[in-house]
């Protein structure tokens, strides 16, 4: 059975209850009231402060940070690691800036209240991309339906009524308004986003700045109504039967890593254009267009499993019955499979909906956000988050919505490279564990945070591991390998100046930390900082790997840093097991929580590649069992990837059971699941939890990252029987398959999707091994 909408029988009452829509640059949630619909909006460009924000005084001067570092460094070296993390939080800046919301948008019909609506339904279509409020009131229809179209880059509110009703079109923004201008039936909203932002996290005395000479970001909103009511001042319409609102916004923003440009008013004309071509080209065309652009993404894979669902129990309803009638028990998968494949297209709907080409990367809550300080400052976490948004792109068949982390990555190396230098004397670039779309490098804290999460200087190299996928799955070009060699080479300039070598040889790195987890030192305290943390060394390992088949690719085997990069490989350790798991740090360091939601040290085997031999694949598996199942959303979804890539298809069986847990029950803060929209919780909402899940899933259908193709290699028996179609493997194969219940492959077919993946591939379903030959056209591999 496909799933395809969620749907509801009362509106929204708080943000995770509505519904999101977005075409990659604008986004709304949709709360669905029918006598008081509310739009919150976003603009993926609207963020505070600008690329000044990282030069805000006090910035660590180069003697301060070679001093902190030689403190640092003396302090590991002597056992106190207490006093490491003191010195290198002398290295941490202020804090990245915030991604904020843009406006919201009401439609109020005078005299109506909700209690009068009757027969309500709110769904969306996720392969619409369509959001449809409606219900009757005193007999007559209502209804409101939204979308948001690409093509054309407006958002269109279309309000049905079968008996003329007075309507009020509101716009209120968080934001210091500028200016409002109304003229017939078109508002413009003027705007400016403030100079800095500080988290939530941080308390300050004024945590949100405006400046009226700093170079913020401005913007526009432009919205126009379409009605066959009459039109008044202020927005209102009167005797109308039909209200549309086309809406667009613009802002200053100029590119990641770029000072803002412009004016608002530059950008209001930009925004009223937008309108004024959607409205004369025809909102049915416009319409077209969407539904096409839509499509074009949407419709290329799909995944059937289950039965049809109840059509009386809605999507809330659905997902807590998975914990048996009185929604006490424990929850079962095996109840609901569907949802199960709802989630899955879910995933893949936030991501075209909040990541396409030429735009910003999806951020901690894709591009929805309704807080002007949101947690974590609504940016870009680099030690798993923004990656993790990405793990399924390839595989989903949505490799082109991860074009815009390759412009974040280029933006990290250009300001990168200054912090390099200032902070620690090295060439090449740099980045911490935040950033934001100004391409923010520098450690985060004040000065005060704690060294777990705030000193990180690896983020390069992982983020650098996309750049190596987007070549193993058949995406890129020669032009995009020659700007991932550029890259590439900038972090391993980095990382060959950070790198120390023991008299034996052996490379490692002096100042280590595991992302946000801590050890047991030897007078009983806690510490983050050591040396060579496992994380480290899997990802100079791969990132050196990278690096040198590419060089040798292009013909740059005389590169010096080539040479360089090879001996510094040769010196880099095996990844250490101990006691028959994955060690975090090596040395028997003692984790403060042994079951921490980062899972660092495993990152070789998921979304790494390297090869699991029996060794490494058992303490791999040692590592998940010590840090239990129990944890935040997005490290459920990590664990479930984990555990299909071993071929564990009954823990992946377990973990589901906890991502389908209903968050409408509070569960602390360190327990995921989902909230009745299906947004994933950390809590609170991360989207890294609903794409991480697409990627998870995907992982039980195909596995790619070996020397075949391997079909359904670790379905979990709840979700049954089932197909699934669009599915790609390395290097560029795109895959249909179909399963009974016992978990067999019934039918399978591949052909390649892209030139280079053109000869022999070989594939393996179960105990079968098929040898085929592929180019354009679809092969059968099992079935007829």
């Amino acid at each position: 059975m496909t799933e395809h909408v969620l749907w509801y029988r009362r509106p929204a009452e708080t943000w995770n209850e509505a519904l999101p829509l977005g075409n990659g640059a604008l986004g709304a949630m949709c709360f669905g009231g029918a006598t008081d619909a509310l739009l919150r909006l976003n603009d993926e460009t609207l963020w505070s402060g600008s690329p000044a924000s990282e030069l805000v005084a006090p910035v660590v001067t180069a003697d301060e940070a070679r001093d902190a570092l030689a403190e640092a460094r003396a302090a590991v070296a002597d056992g106190r690691e207490e006093d490491a993390d003191r010195h290198v939080r002398r290295l941490q800046h202020r804090h990245a800036q915030s991604f904020l919301p843009f406006a919201d948008l009401r439609l109020r019909i005078d005299g109506a209240t909700a209690d009068q609506v009757e027969d309500y339904r709110r769904e969306l279509d996720l392969a619409t991309a369509t959001h449809v409020a409606a219900g009757t009131r005193a007999g007559a229809g209502l209804s409101h339906r939204t979308w948001i179209s690409a093509p054309h880059g407006v958002l269109v509110h279309e309000l049905e009524s079968d008996e003329p009703i007075d309507v009020r079109v509101e716009l209120e923004t968080q934001l210091r308004e500028l200016g409002r201008v109304e003229i017939d039936t078109a508002t413009t909203l003027l705007v400016q986003a403030p100079s800095d932002v500080t988290p939530p996290h941080d308390e300050v005395d004024e945590p949100v700045v405006y400046e009226d000479d700093a170079a913020s970001v401005r913007g526009a909103l432009h919205a126009r109504i379409v009605t066959d009511g009459t039109p008044v001042r202020g927005g209102r319409v009167l005797r109308a039967t039909r209200v549309t609102v086309v809406l667009a916004t613009a802002t200053t923003f100029t590119g990641m890593g770029r000072m803002p440009a412009g004016t608002e008013r530059a950008a209001a004309r930009r925004a009223t254009e937008r309108v004024d071509t959607a409205i004369a080209a025809g909102l049915d065309q416009v319409r077209a267009a969407q539904l096409a652009d839509h499509a074009r993404l949407y419709a290329r894979a799909e995944l059937a499993i289950g039965v049809a669902a109840d059509p009386e129990r809605d999507t809330a309803e659905r997902l807590r019955d998975l914990a048996g009638a009185d929604g006490g028990g424990a929850v079962d998968i095996g109840r609901d499979p569907g949802l199960a494949a709802l989630l899955f297209h879910y995933g893949r709907y936030l991501l075209i909906s909040s990541s396409r080409p030429g735009g910003l990367p999806a951020t901690l809550q894709g591009i929805w956000n309704e807080d002007l300080r949101p947690d974590w400052s609504s940016n870009y976490t680099t030690n798993i988050n923004v990656e993790m948004n990405y793990w399924g792109a390839h595989t989903a068949n949505l490799s082109e919505a991860e074009e815009p982390l390759l412009g974040l990555i280029e933006a990290l190396a250009d300001s990168g490279a200054e912090t390099a230098r200032r902070l620690y004397d090295a060439p090449g670039w740099v980045a911490h564990h935040n950033t934001d779309a100004w391409g923010y490098t520098q450690p985060v804290g004040d000065g005060v945070h704690d060294a777990a999460w705030a000193f990180w200087p690896m983020a390069g190299f992982w983020l650098c591991r996309h750049l190596a996928e987007r070549d193993a799955f058949g995406v890129a070009d020669e032009a995009e390998r020659r700007r991932a060699f550029r890259l590439l080479r900038g972090a391993t300039a980095f990382a060959l100046a950070w790198m120390t070598r023991a008299e034996s040889g052996e490379r490692g790195t002096a100042l280590s930390t595991s992302p946000e987890n801590t050890f047991r030192t030897r007078d009983g305290g806690s510490a983050a900082v050591a040396e060579s943390a496992t994380l480290d060394i899997v990802l100079l390992r791969a990132h050196l790997d990278e690096f040198l088949r590419l060089a040798h690719h292009l013909g740059h085997e005389d590169d010096p840093l080539v040479a360089q990069a090879q001996d510094a490989r040769a010196g880099l350790p095996e990844i250490p097991i101990e006691d028959g798991s994955i060690a975090e740090w090596p040395g028997g360091r003692e984790a403060v929580d042994p079951h921490h939601r980062h899972l660092s040290p495993l990152v070789f085997a998921y979304p790494g590649t390297e090869a699991l031999t029996p060794e490494l694949g058992a303490a791999a598996s040692r590592f998940l069992d010590l840090r239990e199942d129990e944890s935040t959303g997005w490290s459920l979804a990590w664990k479930i990837a984990l555990r299909a890539r071993l071929g564990q298809p009954d823990r992946v069986a377990d973990l589901l059971a906890l991502v389908f847990r209903d968050m409408s029950i509070d569960r602390g803060d360190q327990s995921g699941g989902l909230y009745d929209n299906l947004l994933a919780a950390h809590p609170p909402f991360q989207i890294d939890g609903n794409l991480g899940y697409v990627a998870g899933l995907a992982e039980c259908l195909v596995h790619s990252h070996g020397d075949a193709i391997t079909l359904l290699p670790s379905w979990p028996a709840p979700l049954g029987a089932g197909s699934v179609r669009g599915l790609v493997a390395r290097p560029g194969v795109e895959i249909d398959l179909a399963w009974d219940d016992t978990g067999a492959v019934t039918s399978a077919r591949a052909r390649a999707r892209v030139a280079s993946a053109h000869g022999e591939h070989t594939f393996r379903a179960g105990e079968r091994e098929i040898e085929a030959t592929l180019d354009d056209a679809w092969s059968v591999l099992i079935g007829e």
